[in-house]
C-alpha cells in the first residue's frame, strides 16, 4: 500500500502539466485506447497545461502593476488575483483528492445508470476537475481525505441530476438533441436561475419584457469579437491603472495602457486555443469511455453528457459573453466587501450561461437579470473562498504569481456549490451528514421522475405502436376487400360467359 501511495504522490509532485498526461495515458490503456493514440491524447492535455500557464504568467506580470496602481490611488481592496479556470483545473487536479476522482467519478456515473437515478453518460472527463475542485478545497481546510472525496461526490451526484432534469430544455432551446451538460459551472446556476425566472413571472410589467435575441446580437458587431473586447478591456484597465499615476510622464502612461489592451486582448484570443488543445487531448479517453458504457445500457434512453463549450453558440449566451465583462468589472469595484478582481476568468464567463438561457427559453433580458445577480454573488464568493484556493494551490505545487498574496477564480472559486460544501464542514459533522443524506435523497427523487419519464415513453411508443399496427390492419383489409370485389368480379363475368 505504501509504494502505490509513494507512486501517486510522485506523479502529483511533477505537477499538473506531466500529472495529467500520465493519469490520461494510464486511464487511456486501462478502457484499451491504442497506445499512440492515448499517449498523444495524454501529451495534448500537457501542451495546453503549459500554454494555458503561460497566459496566465504573462497576464499577470502586465496587470499585477495596474492593480497594485489601483489599489493604491482609488482605495480599492481588489487584493484577491484570479488566475482563471486553467490554473483552478491545474490546482484541482494537483492533488491527490483530484487524482482520486477521475476513476471515482467513473464509477459513480455507472452506479448512477445501473441505479436510474440518472440518464446521462458523462464523458466530458476532464470537467471532473470541478468535482475535484471541490474536494480539494475541502482537504484544505480538513486534511480529511474521505471527507473530501465524500464532499466532491456529492457535487457530481448534484450536477448530474441538474444535467438530466434541464435535458429537454437543452434539447430544445439550444438545439442539442440527446446532449446534457453535467458541467459544474454551468449546471451549478440553474437552481438560482429557475427561482429568478418564476419570480419574474409574478412580477407585473417586469413580466411581459422580452427582447429578441437575433437582433441583440447583430448590433453588437465586431465588438464581440474576442481580440476587439479584450483590447477595450485591456485598454480601460490600462487607463485606470496608470493614468493617473503622477510619477510617470505621458509618453510612459500611454505604453504602459497600450501594453496592457494589446496583453489583454492576445490572452483573450490565445486562451481559448489553449484550451481547444488540452480539450483534444481528452477526446479518446471520453469516446473510449462513451464506447463502453453506451454497449452496457444498449435499448435505454441515454443522453451523452458534453463539456457546456457545446452551448456557447447560441446567440444570448454570446451576447452576455460580451456584456458581463464591464459588468462584471464594475460590479468588482462597487460591490462593498469585495476583493477579488476578476481578470484571467473573464474569457471564461461563456461557459456559465448555457444551461441559465436554457432555463430563460432564450430570453436575453431574464438571462441579463440573472447574470447580474449570479457574477455579483460569484465575486463575493470568490473572496470568501480565496484563503482555501490559495491554501490547495500551494498543495498543488502551483506557482502562485510573484505579488499576489491570494487567489482564486471566476470559474470554480466563485461557485455556490464548493462554498455551501465549505460552510456545511465548517458547522460540522451534523451538517455534512445532513447534505449527504439530501443529495441521496435529490437522487432517489430524480430516479422517481426517471421512471415516470420511461413509463410515459413506453405508454407513448405502445401508442404509436398500435396506430401503426392500426394503420397495416387497415391496409390489410383495404387490400382484402380490393381482392375480394376482384375475385367476385372474375366469377360473375365467369358465369355471364358461361
Amino acid at each position: 500500500m505504501s509504494v502505490v501511495t509513494n507512486a501517486i504522490q510522485f506523479i502529483i509532485d511533477l505537477g499538473p502539466t506531466v500529472m495529467m498526461p500520465i493519469i490520461m495515458l494510464i486511464v487511456g490503456l486501462c478502457i484499451r485506447v491504442p497506445f499512440l493514440r492515448a499517449l498523444k491524447g495524454g501529451l495534448l492535455v500537457g501542451i495546453g497545461f503549459i500554454g494555458l500557464n503561460a497566459t496566465v504568467t504573462i497576464l499577470t506580470d502586465v496587470v499585477q502593476p495596474a492593480v497594485n496602481n489601483m489599489v493604491e490611488l482609488f482605495g480599492l481592496n481588489l487584493t484577491v488575483i484570479d488566475v482563471g479556470w486553467p490554473s483552478a483545473s491545474a490546482i484541482a487536479f494537483g492533488t491527490a483528492v483530484g487524482v482520486t476522482m477521475i476513476p471515482l467519478g467513473i464509477l459513480i456515473n455507472v452506479i448512477m445508470l445501473l441505479t436510474k437515478t440518472t440518464k446521462t453518460v458523462d464523458v466530458d472527463i476532464w470537467d471532473f476537475w470541478h468535482f475535484a475542485f471541490s474536494g480539494s478545497i475541502v482537504y484544505a481546510l480538513t486534511q480529511n481525505m474521505v471527507l473530501s472525496l465524500i464532499l466532491a461526490s456529492v457535487n457530481m451526484v448534484v450536477i448530474m441530476v441538474i444535467a438530466d432534469r434541464m435535458a429537454k430544455a437543452t434539447e430544445e432551446v439550444l438545439g442539442l438533441p440527446g446532449v446534457t451538460f453535467p458541467h459544474g459551472l454551468a449546471a451549478s446556476f440553474v437552481p438560482i436561475a429557475w427561482v429568478m425566472d418564476k419570480a419574474m413571472d409574478k412580477v407585473p410589467g417586469l413580466n411581459k419584457i422580452h427582447l429578441d435575441e437575433q437582433a441583440i446580437n447583430k448590433k453588437m458587431g465586431l465588438f464581440g469579437d474576442p481580440a476587439i473586447l479584450g483590447l477595450i478591456v485591456g485598454l480601460l484597465l490600462g487607463v485606470a491603472g496608470f493614468a493617473f499615476m503622477p510619477d510617470l510622464t505621458t509618453s510612459d502612461k500611454v505604453a504602459q495602457i497600450l501594453v496592457m489592451g494589446v496583453t489583454v486582448s492576445a490572452v483573450l484570443v490565445i486562451t481559448p486555443k489553449m484550451a481547444a488543445i488540452l480539450m483534444e487531448g481528452i477526446i479518446p479517453v471520453s469516446e473510449g469511455i462513451q464506447s463502453i458504457i453506451q454497449k452496457r445500457f444498449a435499448g435505454r434512453k441515454v443522453y451523452i453528457g458534453l463539456d457546456c463549450a457545446a452551448g456557447i453558440g447560441h446567440p444570448v449566451v454570446l451576447a452576455m459573453s460580451v456584456i458581463m465583462v464591464p459588468v462584471t468589472l464594475l460590479l468588482a469595484v462597487i460591490l462593498p466587501g469585495n476583493e477579488f478582481l476578476p481578470l484571467v476568468g473573464l474569457c471564461g464567463i461563456c461557459f456559465q450561461f448555457p444551461l441559465i438561457v436554457a432555463v430563460t427559453k432564450g430570453d436575453f433580458f431574464r438571462t441579463f437579470v440573472i447574470g447580474v445577480v449570479v457574477m455579483g454573488m460569484g465575486l463575493m464568493i470568490g473572496t470568501s473562498l480565496a484563503p482555501l484556493f490559495t491554501s490547495a494551490a500551494a498543495a498543488s505545487h502551483f506557482p502562485i504569481p510573484e505579488g499576489a498574496n491570494l487567489i482564486s477564480s471566476i470559474d470554480y472559486g466563485s461557485n455556490p456549490i464548493p462554498w455551501l460544501l465549505v460552510q456545511a464542514v465548517n458547522h460540522g459533522w451534523i451538517w455534512v451528514t445532513l447534505v449527504v443524506v439530501a443529495t441521496i435523497a435529490l437522487a432517489v427523487w430524480n430516479r422517481k421522475l426517471i421512471l415516470e419519464e420511461e413509463k410515459a415513453e413506453k405508454a407513448q411508443e405502445d401508442e404509436k405502436q398500435r396506430q401503426r399496427e392500426a394503420r397495416r390492419a387497415a391496409r390489410r383489409a383495404k387490400a382484402q376487400a380490393v381482392q375480394n370485389t376482384v375475385e367476385e368480379t372474375e366469377v360473375q363475368s365467369g358465369l355471364q360467359n358461361a
